[in-house]
């Protein structure tokens, strides 16, 4: 037996495919579906059944698969505490979507973090399908999601499944941003209605999760839109907003100080056209908070504080 084979097993396991699981991998079919059939050959039995869904655990493989990925993510934490000599302590890898309110979060807890000798970082904005993966399966530290919260039921279900605990740390109804020379500015409120004669900009990667195929068009009215931008790098956003007269998004309330960077404002969309929506954090079950995710989470809730009350 082989944590290269335990690996492959899990991840087959969690994608319910053997060609998802090498894409996740970045392995190839048939080397993955050796490595299982030897190492169901070792233990003499058999871990998947096919079905017309894809690969199914039968109830024997369901009980070695709960104790092979407990041993995945536990070499994992391992390699991750160890490797190179890094202090665990100093070594942060996290997941989450596009917002600033989080960033300038992460930007306090950083600065006021004591520093050691090495410190390791890692940042990744991103989808939830992926923040998923890389707290599941690629041994993130914490990671958050953001849905609709008719989707909450959904996410939280399968994030039980996924072994992995998740905290509400903020609700909101997203802002409309855009240039303070935009014909909508100034305005407390803006009805959708209002913004189908501009250019919307839209994150073009937040790939819906197969139980809510109405995600993408629920979180960014994508119907409603006669012109629209997809980008795919934060930067870019503030970029178009402030040199492209027309543009505007729906984004995650800003802070003060952001808007004032990029010469931009936002206005409140009518309760009645945009519902709520819900940021939720998630670590792996058998890990508890770090320091620096601890100070992360207060920063957070000190932020939302602070935009709430603007």
């Amino acid at each position: 037996m082989t944590l290269q084979q335990l690996k492959c097993a899990v991840e087959v396991w969690k994608c319910g495919s053997i060609n998802k699981a090498a894409e996740r991998l970045y392995m190839n079919q048939p080397n993955i579906s050796r490595l299982i059939k030897n190492l169901e050959s070792e233990f003499h039995l058999m871990l998947f059944s096919r079905t017309s869904s894809g690969m199914e655990a039968t109830q024997d493989g369901k009980m070695f698969l709960t104790q092979a990925e407990k041993l995945v993510r536990n070499t994992d934490t391992f390699e991750h505490s160890f490797k190179n000599g890094v202090d665990s302590s100093t070594t942060v890898r996290i997941a989450l979507p596009r917002g600033s309110y989080l960033t300038k979060a992460f930007a306090n807890t950083l600065n006021a973090f004591p520093k050691t000798s090495s410190l390791q970082i890692s940042y990744n904005e991103t989808n939830n399908e992926d923040v998923i993966n890389c707290v599941s399966s690629l041994g993130y530290d914490v990671g958050i999601i953001r849905f609709p919260i008719e989707f909450e039921s959904n996410y939280k279900k399968l994030l039980t499944e996924k072994h992995l605990k998740f905290q509400k740390i903020m609700l909101f109804r997203f802002a409309v941003v855009m240039r303070r020379d935009h014909p909508l500015a100034g305005r407390e409120y803006v009805h959708l209605s209002e913004l189908s004669e501009y250019t919307a900009l839209i994150h073009g990667d937040n790939h819906c999760l197969s139980f809510s195929d109405a995600e993408t068009d629920r979180l960014y009215r994508t119907q409603l839109y006669k012109n629209s931008i997809s980008i795919f790098e934060r930067g870019s956003q503030f970029d178009f907003l402030r040199d492209i007269p027309d543009t505007f998004m729906l984004v995650s309330p800003l802070p003060q100080d952001t808007l004032d960077t990029y010469g931009l404002v936002q206005a409140k969309l009518p309760e009645n056209e945009i519902g709520l929506f819900e940021d939720l954090m998630i670590t792996p079950r058998d890990r508890h908070h770090t320091n620096f995710v601890q100070r992360f989470m207060h920063q957070i809730v000190e932020i939302e504080r602070e935009i709430m009350e603007e």
